[in-house]
């Protein structure tokens, strides 16, 4: 088998028939493909939806399987267990793979067979229909947008996101699997840098195309700021699974968030004159927020 598609999920029924129904709509022999959907102890009707789904396409390759340790990184570590492909890549619950995802990913891995670590584009459907006033492109992570533009990249300083990741899974007997220490945010970054320490280059693929539902309720300042520092706080848990060098890695770390907190406060004065003071406003709250989550694990580190 070729592609093994994982989809971890908790409490999405509201999103996770789309996101389904976008991978039995894929323009690719369905014989080449499986798709495996990990429960994390949804309790809404998340559970029936997927089940349904599953008996309604019986021609499909569809595994359903319960993670019972809560957490994203467990959910994508089981669903690694449960594949059955040379590769395999994962989306988000809310995600919508284009039509041709699969068929993309299957030319990029023809054509760069050496490469074992990928991204693509994740764009933005927002329930509003437009982006909130406080967006910029300094600040689309906080809602896993990524586009890097239409060429492939290989990327030495930045990372895919798990909206849209694939791998060759051969790559995990080597490295070992997602970091259930972070149990929500960051164990992406985790892997990613993992990949790059061992020496592999990371490509970013801009035909490999997912879209990202946004619900109305991340599109508000809280939710920047609640994300920001849970980032933070995921990126001193990181730190802390280090095996050597943790507490200078931890200080380096501390220097970048300080600098990039200037720099946040630089770039606020620059909205301010142009106008857009929310944006900048937004772009500091983020910094700001994502620093005293680091510096709140900081009390636990030892």
């Amino acid at each position: 088998m070729f592609l093994s598609v994982i989809i971890c999920t908790y409490n999405r029924d509201k999103h996770i028939g789309r996101a389904l129904k976008s991978l039995v709509n894929q323009d690719f022999d369905r014989r080449d493909y499986e798709i495996i959907v990990v429960d994390n102890n949804s309790t809404d009707q998340t559970a029936d939806i997927i089940h349904n789904f599953k008996k309604s396409h019986p021609d499909f390759n569809i595994t359903i399987a319960k993670e019972e340790k809560q957490g994203l990184s467990y959910a994508r570590n089981k669903g690694l267990e449960l594949a059955k492909g040379k590769y395999v890549s994962y989306i988000d619950d809310d995600g919508i793979a284009r039509e041709d995802y699969i068929k993309q990913i299957k030319a990029y891995t023809l054509k760069y067979p050496d490469d074992i670590a990928f991204g693509g584009k994740v764009l933005p459907i927002y329930e509003k229909g437009q982006a909130p006033d406080w967006m910029s492109p300094y600040i689309e992570r906080i809602i896993s947008v990524v586009d890097l533009g239409d060429k492939v990249k290989i990327l030495n300083k930045t990372y895919p996101v798990g909206c849209n990741m694939f791998f060759k899974k051969s790559l995990f007997d080597q490295i070992g699997g997602f970091n259930t220490a972070l149990k929500l945010r960051s164990d992406d970054k985790y892997i990613f840098l993992k990949i790059r320490a061992a020496g592999f280059r990371i490509l970013y693929l801009p035909e490999v195309a997912v879209w990202h539902f946004i619900d109305d309720f991340r599109n508000s300042l809280n939710y920047v700021k609640k994300i920001s520092f849970l980032n933070g706080q995921a990126e001193c848990v990181r730190i802390k699974t280090l095996s050597k060098k943790r507490v200078n890695n931890y200080f380096k770390r501390l220097t970048d968030y300080l600098l990039k907190l200037m720099a946040a406060f630089i770039l606020w004065l620059y909205f301010l004159l142009k106008g857009q003071s929310i944006k900048g406003k937004a772009l500091f709250l983020s910094m700001w927020h994502s620093l005293k989550g680091f510096l709140t694990c900081f009390k636990r580190f030892n």
